[in-house]
């Protein structure tokens, strides 16, 4: 599974959970709020990926890697090691490590 294919994977998911509490079942929205829900959709969706997807893989190190690799996180920060790294932020405020069928994903529970 490519790091690509598994971050779009998990931006729809949390898209589409997002979405399905603010709109409920689509069978009961009319056309104009099924059109609302398909931009809605598409935003939080590029959200999640641009965004508040900070770091995706199979593991917690492998989403890490991801991360520094994309820039959203400087490991020299945490002297260049993972563990160290792993630790600071899963005790910290802004990121949420979460499990998916697709693996790790690191959140920035702050962006919106």
């Amino acid at each position: 599974m490519t790091t690509t294919w598994r971050r779009t994977r998990i931006s729809s998911r949390f898209a589409h959970r997002d979405i399905a509490e603010d709109f409920g079942p689509v069978a009961d929205l009319d056309a104009d709020e099924r059109a609302w829900r398909r931009e809605a959709l598409a935003a939080a969706f590029t959200g999640y990926r641009d965004d508040r997807l900070m770091g995706v893989g199979g593991t917690w190190r492998e989403a890490l890697q991801d991360a520094a690799a994309t820039g959203r996180i400087d490991l020299a920060e945490h002297d260049g090691d993972l563990t160290v790294a792993y630790d600071n932020l899963l005790h910290g405020a802004i990121w949420e490590f979460v499990r998916t069928p697709e693996g790790i994903a690191i959140l920035d529970t702050c962006a919106a």
